[in-house]
């Protein structure tokens, strides 16, 4: 029995949805999705954002405030990799676990992660209507996608972060 690929079918339902979905109900799955990513930030006090967990590596080890610094990071990096390739451009896209945002304050962050959501949200309003899909951007783990693409698979990356974020608050001696 051959291995199963979850990338590789992540990545043809991204490519398929992106071709296929009017931009309609694509922005509506990225509204709903950043909305709750937002949303899981709001309650957060400053002990909970630099709490980390006592075990894992990596991304797993964040605490909520490494998150949304990388979120923030990342949105920015994907809105404009949006932009570029719905206009036949090509744009960098950072290595996965990127953090470029510095350290700041649980309200500063949540005031940039609203500040960048909203950006992403507007991008409709910033490409054509009839985008280019010729050109892509290489993402580590999804291969090569192309504008609407990248939109959806920001709705992925956020849903992540989501649950990243929930375990976290559910973890045991996360703070009161």
């Amino acid at each position: 029995m051959a291995a199963r690929d979850p990338f590789g079918e992540q990545r043809a339902r991204l490519l398929a949805e992106g071709a296929s979905l009017p931009w309609a109900a694509i922005w509506q799955r990225l509204a709903a999705t950043r909305g709750a990513l937002v949303g899981a930030a709001l309650d957060v006090s400053e002990a909970q954002a630099v709490w980390r967990p006592p075990q894992g590596e990596g991304e797993e080890a964040w605490s909520i405030a490494e998150v949304m610094r990388h979120l923030i990071t990342g949105t920015g990096n994907v809105t404009a990799i949006i932009e570029a390739t719905a206009h036949g451009r090509r744009e960098i896209k950072d290595p996965p676990g990127t953090i470029s945002v510095g350290e700041a304050s649980i309200g500063e962050l949540r005031a940039q992660l609203v500040e960048v959501s909203e950006r992403l949200l507007s991008v409709g309003l910033r490409i054509p209507s009839a985008p280019n899909n010729e050109i892509t951007v290489e993402h580590a783990f999804f291969g090569p996608l192309p504008c609407r693409s990248w939109v959806l698979f920001q709705c992925v990356h956020d849903g992540l972060h989501i649950a990243q974020i929930e375990a976290l608050k559910g973890s045991a001696g996360y703070p009161d």
